[in-house]
């Protein structure tokens, strides 16, 4: 028995550090906040459906709670991801890089303004090769401009904290620990951190095979994969360079943000008010390596600018 004890200790924090092992430090808050947000969307909807006669919602409503609910299940996942995170690594929240510094302000904003030119700039490329076409946005979804506005709201209040707790779980905890994993399995301070950026992306890719479901048309779920991994070691990127979450919720929230409210793809579902609807004719590889490409480029462009040199980011491994 005492052996037993001896072997799941090892397993779990190792010889020498008393922690948790760094693997587990870095998957359990991303596993815990995700399936509290896994669970908690089907009971509330059933508590909804129970309470209510759903089929007299209207489109606009509908997409209201939906909007709701995400921004609800994603901040409750944070605090769980946040709580379980710092009491495993035994640090503080500050130490995954969160700071409200001008310099960290001045990263999400331009970071915000990043995500947007990650799409905005293959969008145009594509444009004017013949490969996408732009159509007049449809109908408002609602007449109220008050409906509209609370709309916009929420949908971005929901993207707020869904990015919030991506980032912190995939780049700020699972990057960080599975690069201390690795230096102190004699890795590299650099190879540790790109091999970490690489395994943190394919999960976070495979993450979205959970969430928006696999299956479909064919090849739907490894599509998913690599091209939400691709994003992935974008937004990574942006942490490993920096060491602060800043740049990274600033890529992945103005991300996020164009497609709801300035381009929205054809085939997409939000009910929020875009400027106009693009749709492409490219495959979904060719236009997330655009994607990346251009938003790599602007990335690296403003960290040497802002910085004078690219390095990876204090912080990282420590």
């Amino acid at each position: 028995m005492s052996s037993l004890k001896r072997t799941l200790r090892r397993v779990a924090t190792g010889s020498e550090d008393t922690r948790v092992r760094a693997t587990w430090r870095g998957i359990l808050p991303w596993c815990v906040g995700f399936g509290v947000q896994l669970l908690l969307l089907p009971v509330i909807l059933l508590g909804i459906r129970s309470a209510f006669d759903v089929s007299e919602f209207g489109a606009v409503t509908t997409s209201l709670v939906e909007s709701t609910l995400l921004g609800v299940a994603s901040a409750l996942g944070l605090i769980f991801a946040v709580g379980l995170a710092t009491r495993l690594d035994e640090r503080s929240i500050s130490a995954y890089g969160i700071a409200a510094s001008r310099e960290d302000l001045t990263d999400l904003v331009v970071g915000v303004a990043i995500g947007g030119l990650t799409y905005a700039v293959p969008t145009a490329v594509f444009l004017y090769l013949g490969e996408a076409e732009l159509a007049p946005s449809g109908p408002l979804p609602a007449d109220s401009l008050g409906v509209i506005v609370l709309a916009i709201t929420l949908t971005v209040a929901g993207f707020l904290f869904q990015v919030a707790f991506e980032e912190f779980a995939f780049r700020g905890v699972m990057l960080k620990n599975f690069t201390e994993g690795l230096i102190d399995r004699g890795g590299s301070w650099s190879s540790s951190a790109l091999f970490a950026l690489l395994f943190s992306s394919v999960i976070f890719g495979f993450s979205h095979v959970i969430r928006q479901g696999g299956g479909g048309s064919e090849g739907r779920s490894l599509q998913l994969v690599i091209t939400s991994a691709l994003l992935g070691l974008l937004w990574g990127g942006g942490y490993v360079m920096t060491g602060n979450l800043s740049i990274p919720f600033g890529l992945h929230l103005g991300y996020n943000l164009w497609p709801a409210v300035v381009l929205q793809p054809s085939e997409a579902t939000l009910l929020t008010p875009a400027l106009g609807q693009v749709s492409y004719s490219v495959s979904r590889y060719e236009l997330v390596v655009g994607k990346v490409l251009a938003g790599g480029i602007c990335l690296v462009v403003w960290l040497y600018l802002s910085r004078g040199e690219l390095t990876i980011g204090e912080g990282i491994g420590d």
